[in-house]
């Protein structure tokens, strides 16, 4: 590739704005001083053709401006190109009739959305920071030609509008609220950005409607919980029967690192209505329990006293344990002081991006084997530190780093975790929630044990190399897997998509028992452009699917393969 023009469009963007200089008001200089390799200054540019004619145009927003910039572009003289048009409110000039308001940093991605042949576009912001969280997707779709584009604006919560879309952090709760045998949910985030001023927390109830081996989760009433009155940021929920007349109660954990009990009016058999009990929680000394900032809850019987204890963790990635020293309708909160780790249970440290936070939550899960120690940490991961003893004196070692990423890391950051059956096979699942608000579901895969540190993580370690990448006629590639669960030893197909999700080749491979697999591709036929490349795990009828860790997923990242003229 030789590269013929070092100024794009013959346009420069001011540093104090958005505003573009185009034609006299740009000076080229031909070459680019000191160039760098860092990520952008602030800016997001996509190329597409906007007037069927000339080279690309471009899609150009800025990190502190709702609106995106269309620039459009003509052959100019010595082989150049000059941008001859800006439209400052895109699609207003441009073949739309309304402007794109993305709140701020928005970033264009050029797709077939509808599957009709013509690319359409879709806009979100590129910044968590001061943009509305369930309402950041925004689709315009073409209704003209691929190269010469009319855009219609359908959207602004495109694919969102069916999630659960809490805002900032999401932490999932499975319980039965009501007791009628199924398993409900139970939703708290961090913050939900309404305005700069106004990002309050809450709390959120979905009743099961569904049956013990397919749940339906119908979304009852949002703000359940009075949390705004009383100055609750960051919520974290626990429950359980604290009071013991039946029905269940709420602990809240907040960002300050304190605790709010809430008793539940609603009575047994009924969905939950609380009613603040007890601000800031204290413990058997009477003194408020202050676990440091983020307090993230969870209710649980460790020393098998029929008692409901009180795991919590924290922003600095420990877990601090209380035993009920109570009784069944008024606990008592006796903190877990050991002579070899002090108030640290368990000598527990979770993962974290810096080597300072970690931001530790507690998913705690209670089987034939006793209480497995799962903990949520900074990473967006869940980690496993065996099963919990009473002998508080003993290190509980980690067993598991990557319970749900299989060794392929987060997804995101601040996971929160529920563990369960959601299913009725008798084998745990996992709802993790992580900081943009939204949960992934994984339902487990293996039939043959209920090993909940064990089962997840299929596949520990995998390579997959393409080459030569880039490349023009043939695409060779690789794949090796090590430490394979006896469960995956079947078919698996290479699977080969264009920028528009199309399909444009797959075929089966060999087995995964031989550790390695190889291949090549013919790609004489194909366009110039870029292709995603997979390997995907066949499901039980021999198709594949992309939900990740369970039979027929996807195994390992997708790699990115480049096609040249």
């Amino acid at each position: 590739m030789t590269c013929t023009n070092r100024c794009y469009g013959m346009l420069g963007e001011a540093s104090e704005n958005n505003a573009l200089f185009i034609g006299d008001n740009f000076d080229c200089a031909y070459n680019v001083a000191d160039p760098r390799d860092a990520v952008h200054a602030g800016g997001s540019i996509t190329s597409l053709q906007l007037d069927n004619e000339g080279p690309l145009d471009l899609l150009i927003g800025d990190v502190s401006f709702p609106n995106s910039l269309a620039v459009l572009m003509e052959d100019a003289v010595d082989y150049q190109d000059s941008a001859i048009f800006v439209d400052l409110n895109f699609p207003l000039l441009t073949g739309g009739t309304q402007a794109l308001n993305c709140q701020r940093f928005p970033a264009a991605y050029h797709l077939d959305v509808d599957n009709d042949g013509v690319r359409d576009l879709v806009f979100s912001p590129n910044t968590y920071l001061e943009t509305d969280d369930d309402a950041s997707v925004h689709y315009l779709r073409n209704t003209g030609e691929d190269l010469n584009p009319t855009w219609e604006y359908i959207q602004n919560d495109f694919i969102q509008e069916g999630m659960i879309d809490l805002g900032r952090g999401a932490y999932p709760l499975l319980i039965d609220l009501d007791g009628d045998g199924l398993l409900d949910l139970v939703i708290a985030n961090k913050e939900k950005y309404t305005s700069v001023d106004n990002t309050p927390t809450s709390l959120l109830l979905f009743r099961n409607t569904g049956t013990t081996t397919h749940p339906v989760f119908d979304h009852q009433i949002q703000d359940t919980v009075d949390l705004a009155t009383y100055g609750i940021e960051s919520a974290f929920p626990a429950m359980g029967d604290l009071d013991g007349d039946g029905d269940l109660d709420l602990i809240v954990g907040d960002e300050l690192g304190l605790m709010h009990r809430f008793q539940n009016n609603a009575g047994q058999g009924f969905m939950p209505s609380m009613q603040i009990s007890e601000l800031s929680i204290f413990d058997s000394e009477g003194i408020t329990i202050d676990i440091g900032q983020f307090a993230a809850p969870q209710l649980i019987d460790i020393n098998e006293d029929g008692l409901l204890d009180l795991v919590v963790g924290e922003k600095n990635g420990t877990l601090t344990l209380f035993l009920n020293c109570g009784d069944s309708s008024s606990p008592v909160w006796c903190k877990v002081v050991s002579d070899s780790f002090g108030e640290n249970w368990g000598n527990i440290h979770v993962t974290n991006i810096l080597g300072i936070n970690g931001y530790s939550t507690p998913a705690l899960f209670k089987d034939d084997e006793g209480i497995h120690v799962l903990v949520g940490n900074e990473t967006g991961t869940v980690q496993a530190f065996g099963i919990a003893t009473t002998d508080f004196e003993v290190e509980l070692l980690e067993t598991n780093n990557e319970v749900i990423a299989a060794g392929n890391g987060g997804d995101g950051f601040r996971a929160g975790a529920a563990f369960a059956d959601l299913n009725g096979d008798t084998i745990v699942d996992c709802l993790i929630g992580i900081q943009n608000g939204g949960l992934r579901c994984y339902i487990s895969g293996d039939s043959s044990t209920s090993d909940i540190e064990n089962h997840f993580n299929t596949f520990s370690n995998n390579t997959f190399n393409l080459f030569p990448n880039p490349g023009t006629d043939v695409l060779n590639w690789e794949f090796s897997v090590t430490n394979l669960h006896t469960s995956n030893l079947h078919s698996a197909h290479i699977l080969v998509r264009n920028e528009l999700g199309i399909t444009v080749f797959t075929s089966p491979i060999h087995t995964l028992t031989s550790r390695i697999t190889n291949g090549s591709i013919s790609t004489l036929d194909w366009a110039s452009g870029i292709y995603i490349v997979s390997i995907v795990e066949n499901d039980n009828n021999g198709r594949g699917s992309l939900l990740r860790n369970r039979k027929g997923g996807p195994i390992g990242p997708p790699v990115r393969w480049i096609k040249l003229n």
